[in-house]
């Protein structure tokens, strides 16, 4: 098995490299359970976030690689966090619907239910996610926020995914469909 060596915040791990199914190789970073991870990173990304003086109410994230780092960051700043989720559940009371993609997924559609919708309308939220590739998620973010009527304040991932580490070292983020964007680690498209 082909493997990739990450080395961030002072962790190391060995990836699988993974096939998606748009044909792109990745490094497959899963950081569910993985404490020391989330834990760093959540640290980080809540400095980073601070440092910045970003606006956060609220978290929101998409299931399921994203749960785990934003209820961490949430838990570092103090604030309370909602997730999309892929598939809607019986107690998700008058569920909304918003389609999204990723550079995993594909295509997909988010379920939330209408409680958790309206903590997000009118705050400024920071959506949190495990990795940022291609922005394709991103993207479905910021076309939620505006149809339902909150403002993105920032992105902030555990990982920025490219063809070039074109950031590397810079700990100030990179801006993105004029949000910023803020990561801890690179890892590169094979």
């Amino acid at each position: 098995m082909e493997e990739y060596i990450l080395k961030f915040l002072g962790i190391e791990r060995r990836l699988p490299l993974a096939k998606t199914p748009s044909g792109i190789t990745i490094a497959g970073f899963n950081p569910v359970g993985d404490m020391e991870v989330l834990e760093k990173s959540a640290l980080d990304l809540a400095r980073q976030m601070k440092e910045n003086n970003v606006k956060c109410d609220i978290i929101l994230t998409t299931e399921l690689k994203g749960l785990p780092i934003a209820q961490e960051v949430a838990r570092v700043l103090k604030v309370d966090y909602v997730c999309l989720r892929k598939e809607a559940k019986c107690y998700m009371v008058n569920a909304r619907q918003t389609e999204g993609e990723s550079i995993t997924s594909g295509k997909t559609n988010y379920f939330i239910s209408e409680i958790d919708e309206n903590k997000l309308i009118g705050k400024n939220v920071a959506f949190v996610d495990d990795v940022f590739s291609t922005g394709s998620t991103f993207i479905s973010i910021l076309n939620y926020a505006e149809k339902t009527g909150f403002k993105i304040s920032c992105c902030a991932t555990i990982l920025k995914e490219d063809v070039l580490d074109w950031q590397k070292n810079n700990k100030s983020g990179f801006v993105f469909k004029g949000v910023k964007v803020f990561y801890c680690g690179f890892l590169p498209l094979q």
